[in-house]
């Protein structure tokens, strides 16, 4: 039996530093980046919505101090490594908490288009930009991916906002 596609829908701003992210695999999974333009220094807030809302930070330094809040408190994820050595010229690899190397790799045909590759050959997600009305507004992309570990898909969806502006922007 061949596993479930679920669909993140791209709105917002056209920006992989700004934009908001929403669909459902087995639960209501809301993203929100929003990225101050401060040059190299500046962080990035993740929200993350899936059973109840919590925040992710990413940045240089220590977590943010607990704070009383109704939602859990926000885990953070270091800047360690956001990317590594690839397998081809075409893709950047990172490193997943869980120690896994994992690929996104550039569609030949169309390059604003990316595969995710958790193995040599093994591709569990698909980003395709297009433009589409959702009944949360316009969508200007699209991610369908095969797996529901929460913290893969939170770390798959910052590296591709990453690898998304390393290439319009160049690096």
């Amino acid at each position: 039996m061949p596993s479930p596609t679920y669909d993140l829908f791209f709105t917002g701003r056209d920006d992989p530093r700004c934009c908001v992210i929403i669909g459902e695999d087995t639960k209501p999974v809301y993203f929100s980046f929003e990225t101050p333009e401060r040059g190299v220094s500046s962080h990035t807030r993740t929200m993350e919505q899936q059973g109840g809302l919590r925040g992710v930070r990413v940045g240089p330094g220590e977590p943010p101090r607990q704070r009383r809040h109704r939602c859990p408190p926000a885990p953070h994820v270091p800047p360690r490594r956001p990317l590594s050595p690839p397998s081809t010229s075409s893709a950047r690899a990172f490193v997943s908490a869980e120690g896994r190397t994992l690929e996104w790799r550039r569609c030949r045909d169309n390059p604003t288009s990316y595969d995710l590759y958790a193995a040599p050959n093994t591709r569990i997600a698909v980003f395709r930009r297009f433009t589409q009305q959702t009944v949360v507004g316009p969508s200007h992309g699209l991610l369908q991916y095969t797996f529901t570990n929460d913290l893969l898909l939170t770390e798959a969806i910052l590296a591709l906002c990453l690898n998304r502006w390393i290439d319009v922007h160049g690096m």
